[in-house]
């Protein structure tokens, strides 16, 4: 009588499952076999395979599931993410395993016919069996799941480091509730994106952008002041709802967030914090220097303070009121940055950004008794020499003309908060418009695993099919990935050959009849130890050998027909852009690039600068440039 096989132990989601010693291509089928039931064989030649998983956190049993497809009986044989991840020479792999975490609602209900292509899954990631796989979705809590984005991330991560893969690859597509970009924002709070915490780099970037040119844009938006993107703003309604904002949060962080990257840190720390300190508690401690300012200003008398905007429209100046707002602006983080200066200290500050220096003088004898980002700025006179001195103090909102009892400072909700980041999120594309295009630009990351040779003591090699100068014309000349063997200590150059032939079989379509015939760069008989032939464990070997079917249309991932892509941009491969191709050299150009809009249908007739001549009259170009389109309602 036949004994039904044990149903498979439930690990927890950062302890599943335990690491495995083989190549990747391996350690997935003994995931399958060893931790895994087989739910059912799919007519089209997919497997699908489940098994459970604890969320240590919360304690819920989440189910995973495993989709292994046969490549060959594939409607879609081809990779587009790997075309756009830069991986389109890589050879067509035989199997490829989709890894998904349902939606909260599918949990308990059974699986539809269009299981792999939903896009409502918490968790959906796509591995070759060559090692090298794409994260193609992540959802977390936003999309009513007890599970956090963080949780599934470490989920995912510790999988493809038990299960040994190459290279993950990943398009930033997140986005908050407010549906604005997560790679812009935490570009500007972090540095970096959201997947760096995992290790993810900068891949490339689209339309031509280089890792240079895209920390170059971060810093140059998150570094901007403040209170230089209000001037830069003008009298605009964006501009007062930023500097209502901009009074608001100072006050209640009690800290001055000068810098973009400051404020967006502090906005999201905050909408993420689940209880707020008293208020009572919130202003800071003034300096010591602050302090005894404050001892004078006491002992004067008060004078009522006003908003600089609106002392600055009542004037009689030749100066616009945006010009006057910015000296004012940049007397006051002189003052922060220096503390109590004079006047002459106040104008050489000053010069160091404002070249009128009749603007600082009027400005200068204005600013007494106004407040300017959110504190009053005082001028009193030094109690000995009587010399007039400028400081900054916190405003006193029972002197202030607009103060309102009946509404007092209170934490705002996290809806409000959002709207904020949402209102400083626009002002800094605007304000730094080609810069932020340039960030959103950029949204392909990549993780690389090396091989690991220090858990035991088998030897690992990278083991690179060599072709032929023949075989080399039916290929395009790129670098194939290698693949990794694992061999006993005492194995022979014999067990190296059978070894890599069976790999390389085992992974790529055009290679089901490959050969092995000879190693390169090791030396000695099929009887001798591969180590007396002078490879070391975790080097890279080169394999030689026939059989390979040139032939076959499941040679690159990409496709074979790819094109050959020549943007002014500087885009040399796809990047997953929209593009059109030119009619009569074939070349491919990113529409954005020639000018046209993507909710247009492409010309029935495109022809490329080398090809068209005057036929470009129609998409107006000046003086023979290309358009660039950076959107946000350019003129």
């Amino acid at each position: 009588m036949r004994t039904a096989r044990p149903r498979p132990p439930v690990h927890g989601m950062r302890s599943f499952p335990t690491e495995f010693a083989g190549a990747f291509r391996d350690n997935i089928r003994k995931l399958l076999e060893e931790h895994c039931e087989k739910c059912d064989v799919a007519a089209n030649g997919r497997s699908t395979w489940r098994t459970t998983v604890r969320d240590e956190c919360t304690g819920a049993l989440v189910p995973v599931y495993a989709v292994e497809e046969c490549v060959n009986l594939s409607s879609s044989p081809f990779c587009d993410y790997c075309r756009c991840a830069g991986w389109g020479h890589h050879l067509v792999s035989r199997r490829r395993y989709h890894i998904i975490i349902p939606s909260f609602e599918e949990w308990d209900k059974p699986l539809p016919e269009n299981f792999i292509c939903r896009q409502t899954h918490l968790l959906h990631g796509l591995l070759h069996c060559n090692g090298f796989g794409h994260l193609l979705s992540i959802r977390g809590c936003s999309s009513g799941s007890c599970l956090r984005g963080h949780d599934l991330m470490d989920f995912w991560d510790h999988l493809c480091r038990s299960l040994c893969t190459r290279s993950i690859s990943v398009e930033d597509l997140s986005v908050n509730s407010l549906s604005l970009p997560l790679r812009l924002l935490y570009s500007l709070s972090h540095g970096q994106p959201w997947f760096a915490r995992w290790g993810y780099n900068f891949s490339h970037g689209c339309y031509g952008i280089t890792k240079s040119t895209y920390h170059d844009a971060i810093d140059s938006v998150s570094s901007l002041r403040v209170d230089s993107l209000l001037a830069d703003l003008g009298d605009s309604l964006l501009a007062k709802d930023l500097r209502q904002i901009v009074t608001v949060y100072r006050k209640l962080s009690g800290e001055a967030l000068g810098t973009i990257r400051e404020f967006v840190s502090y906005l999201l720390g905050l909408r993420h914090k689940k209880n707020y300190p008293p208020l009572a508690f919130v202003p800071h401690s003034p300096s010591p220097s602050s302090r005894q300012r404050r001892q004078s200003v006491i002992s004067s008398r008060r004078k009522r303070c006003r908003d600089f905007d609106e002392v600055a429209e009542s004037l009689q100046s030749r100066w616009p009121v945006r010009r006057l707002r910015y000296a004012a602006e940049v007397i006051a983080d002189a003052l922060r940055e220096h503390g109590t200066l004079t006047r002459q200290e106040v104008r050489d500050a000053a010069r160091q950004a404002i070249g009128d220096t009749g603007l600082i003088d009027f400005v200068v004898k204005s600013i007494g008794d106004t407040i300017v980002g959110g504190q009053a700025v005082r001028r009193t006179p030094h109690p000995r020499t009587r010399v007039l001195e400028f400081s900054l103090d916190d405003v006193d909102m029972s002197t202030h003309e607009h103060f309102d009892p009946v509404k007092p400072l209170t934490w705002p909700s996290k809806e409000e908060v959002g709207r904020d980041i949402d209102t400083l999120y626009q002002s800094a594309v605007n304000g730094r418009c080609q810069e932020a295009r340039i960030i959103l630009d950029c949204k392909h990351w990549a993780k690389h695993w090396e091989l690991r040779d220090d858990t035991d003591d088998k030897l690992r090699f990278v083991v690179e099919w060599r072709p032929m100068p023949w075989e080399m014309a039916n290929l395009r000349g790129t670098p194939l990935p290698g693949e990794v063997v694992v061999l006993e200590p005492h194995a022979s150059m014999g067990d190296l050959l059978v070894t890599a032939e069976r790999a390389m079989r085992d992974t790529y379509c055009i290679m089901e009849r490959f050969r092995a015939q000879a190693v390169e760069g090791v030396y000695g008989d099929l009887w001798e130890p591969v180590m007396s032939g002078g490879a070391q464990s975790g080097a890279t070997i080169g394999i030689l050998g026939d059989g390979v079917d040139l032939e076959s249309t499941l040679r690159y991932e990409g496709g074979d027909d790819m094109g050959t892509v020549d943007c002014w941009c500087g885009a040399r491969e796809d990047d997953g852009e929209r593009m059109v191709a030119c009619d009569v050299c074939a070349t491919w150009h990113h529409t954005r690039c020639v000018g046209m809009d993507d909710d247009k249908q492409t010309p029935s007739m495109f022809l490329c600068p080398r090809c068209g001549g005057s036929s470009f009259d129609s998409f107006d170009f000046d003086d023979g440039k290309w358009p660039l389109t950076l959107g946000w309602g350019e003129e």
